[in-house]
């Protein structure tokens, strides 16, 4: 008889009953709590639901609570989950966020919720989040917020956090059984078919992180899930994000921000330059410690960004200093991109490629999915086709298929110079095993060779490792649901059939419920495609948060629990949510206004 199937999301799979640890007065160190609202302090409240009664700790917009630990006396495998407060608008904050590890561990995950208000105003619920599956013998739990220095000083408004509000833990502890079930899970490697992209930008933008552990946080979500490779952005352009000798660094001599995130984004950066600390240095060796590969990405048209955030063209670039290496359009007027037709721009890309393949990374992703296209009607491109074919493409349709077809040629080229650079390198270094390379693309032959991209080619001489088709909405819309057709992904699977290529489309949007994201994963698999990938997974507004959603997105490689979740009908995945009956001496049933 063929085994059952468990659906191992969450904790919903486990037998035990669960332990919940509602004392949170009981952290230490005990001042760093305080009954009322203080800076640098948790604030304790009580608290009722139907079920239990508590003592729950909340820190505020501006309080920089420290970290703070609860002690447990536990031995074996727990299933960790927290009970937090959200928060109901914007005004209190971006989303909330609950730092969380065990004592004694050097990272904490993130655990981030956005504004709940589904309720109406007056209505409070209890949100829980799953955390993971982790040993806790001689461990507490402990618990931090979220922040960043934005202002000199200890004061109000020296720091700005994400709020924090926790209410409980609960623990269900392993069986013997479920534990030997739990580590065999966590071996397989048949299931390790998700891809994570991180643009490097939004954690800093967000944060303003300053340490290496701030940096860590970024991997932390990814260990022991699905998730088998993380695309983590190096750069575009010519501004990087490593210390290159090559490139610029996001450090501009710049007194007025478009945005006050951006702000703060150079200012993270000098922190990390003033210790001498290379932040890609450091997510590259933890995501290594966690068990996943590497792949430094890089925005191939990032070298000029449109008003009014374009503080990125801050000072000298390459993109001033060349102008007679710019994009040309239809009409002879010069646009506002470099072009790879100019084979000066495509080796100075290759150059700064060659130095991030100096590192030990597994890979490079070249993101062609930011704005294209990179070659138009330069009179390098216009000249060499008027010889071939006698006729000058500004005369005949746009899309005429041998212009589209001539034309690609160059992304061809410049994928065959980044080959034979990656494998130079690869051999120079003695490395065992090639150093790949991956590429974000459009959803469709036609939206593929309009922006002068020739897959056929590419895949057919063996130049690309990845195949990434950023989505099926046009234009690169990410706004629009992906893949709903396995048909939309027949070109693609055609294409790589019989090759070494891996296709990985990108889920989009970025935020959908847990059902939705089992839904569009089974239109891939049933497309025969083996893996996924996902854009913008960075810092609590991307997609590795320990929401409801994360507990479906992280096990996507299981292939088997959503074929048997389809099977039984697809019922909704678990997402626990509990009344609250009071608040401090606050009956809450009690609904009026104001």
């Amino acid at each position: 008889m063929e085994a059952k199937t468990i659906d191992r999301i969450s904790d919903s799979w486990l037998s035990q009953q669960p332990i919940y640890r509602t004392d949170l007065d009981r952290c230490t160190p005990a001042d760093a709590l305080a009954t009322e609202p203080r800076l640098r302090r948790w604030r304790t409240l009580t608290y009722e639901i139907d079920s239990m009664s508590g003592t729950m700790l909340l820190a505020g917009p501006e309080t920089a609570a420290p970290t703070i630990t609860y002690p447990l006396n536990l031995r074996g495998l727990y299933a960790v989950s927290v009970g937090v407060l959200p928060i109901t608008s914007s005004e209190e904050g971006h989303q909330l966020a609950v730092l969380l590890k065990r004592s004694g561990d050097e990272t904490f995950t993130a655990l981030t919720l956005p504004p709940q208000s589904d309720g109406g105003p007056h209505h409070h619920e209890i949100v829980e989040m799953f955390w993971r599956i982790t040993d806790l013998t001689g461990h507490g739990l402990q618990i931090g917020q979220n922040g960043a220095r934005v202002a000199p000083g200890d004061n109000a408004g020296s720091f700005e956090c994400a709020p924090a509000r926790v209410a409980y833990f609960k623990l269900v502890p392993l069986t013997g059984g479920e534990t030997r079930a739990f580590q065999s899970d966590v071996q397989q490697t048949d299931t390790k078919r998700l891809f994570a992209h991180n643009d490097a930008h939004g954690p800093h933008y967000q944060y303003r992180l300053t340490t290496p552990e701030d940096v860590r946080r970024e991997i932390e979500p990814y260990r022991d899930t699905d998730f088998s490779r993380m695309y983590w952005e190096a750069g575009g352009g010519d501004q990087t994000s490593y210390f290159s000798q090559i490139g610029g660094r996001y450090t501009f001599d710049l007194g007025d921000f478009g945005r006050r995130g951006d702000r703060l984004h150079v200012e993270s950066w000098r922190e990390f330059e003033g210790q001498e600390i290379d932040p890609f240095d450091v997510a590259l060796k933890h995501t290594h410690e966690i068990g996943l590969q590497f792949h430094a990405s890089y925005r191939v048209a990032g070298f000029h960004y449109p008003p009014p955030l374009d503080h990125f063209n801050t000072g000298s670039s390459f993109y001033k200093r060349h102008p007679e290496w710019r994009g040309v359009d239809r009409t002879g007027r010069q646009t506002p991109r470099m072009a790879y037709t100019f084979p000066e721009v495509r080796q100075f890309v290759i150059s700064l490629l060659r130095e991030m393949a100096q590192r030990p990374i597994d890979g490079i992703c070249l993101l062609y999915n930011r704005r294209m296209p990179l070659v138009e009607y330069e009179p390098p491109v216009v000249e060499g086709f008027k010889r071939e074919f006698g006729d000058d493409p500004h005369g005949l349709d746009a899309h005429d298929p041998r212009w589209l077809s001539y034309r690609a040629g160059v992304l061809t080229e410049f994928m065959r110079e980044v080959r034979a650079a990656m494998d130079q390198e690869g051999r120079a270094q003695e490395r065992s095993k090639r150093i790949e390379i991956s590429a974000i693309v459009g959803g469709t032959e036609r939206e593929n060779l309009i922006n002068g991209m020739d897959l056929a080619a590419w895949v057919g001489e063996g130049l690309v490792d990845t195949l990434i088709p950023y989505t099926s909405g046009p234009n690169y819309d990410s706004s629009v649901t992906a893949w709903t057709d396995p048909q939309q992904l027949e070109y693609f699977v055609n294409l790589v059939r019989g090759t070494s290529c891996v296709l990985a489309p990108n889920l989009m949007p970025r935020h959908m419920t847990p059902e939705e994201f089992r839904q569009r994963a089974t239109t891939v698999y049933s497309a025969g495609v083996e893996h996924m990938f996902f854009w913008d997974c960075a810092g609590g507004s991307g997609r590795a948060n320990c929401r409801d959603t994360w507990n479906a997105l992280r096990r996507l490689g299981h292939r088997d629990e959503i074929e048997a979740w389809r099977a039984s009908g697809e019922s909704d995945l678990p997402a626990l949510r509990m009344e609250l009956r009071k608040l401090g001496d606050w009956d809450l049933s009690y609904v009026t206004p104001g």
